[in-house]
């Protein structure tokens, strides 16, 4: 497979996973019994489906560039291990769900700075 269908794949799961995530928090926010909600099949496949595209097509990207397992790697893949259970956290912590959701955007941009600059 190619480098630039690896970033596409890596992209789509993003995209999945966000959605999905942020169908969990305002879930969360509204206060609703999660379980009888209808779209909460739909969110789970989503969000399963997101991040393990975003896991296999990160670990290609990183094949393709050849750069094994520097720092800026391992933290992304911590990063992908929180926000992979942010959402039953903010399930179970309504209270916390505004700020659990504000802190996904700020995990986000932290991947995307790790992504982009390489630091270590």
């Amino acid at each position: 497979m190619s480098y630039d269908f690896y970033k596409v794949m890596h992209f789509l799961g993003l995209f999945m996973f966000f959605t999905a995530l942020g169908g969990q928090f305002v879930q969360a926010i509204n206060g609703n019994d999660s379980r009888q909600q209808p779209g909460r099949r739909w969110m789970g496949i989503f969000h399963g489906i997101g991040l393990l595209l975003v896991l296999v097509a990160g670990f290609g990207l990183s094949a393709k560039l050849g750069v094994g397992f520097p720092g800026w790697v391992i933290g992304k893949i911590v990063i992908w291990v929180l926000l992979g259970g942010i959402g039953a956290l903010a399930a179970r912590k309504r209270s916390l769900a505004g700020m659990l959701w504000v802190a996904t955007i700020a995990l986000g941009m932290c991947a995307a700075y790790l992504a982009r600059v390489k630091p270590f």
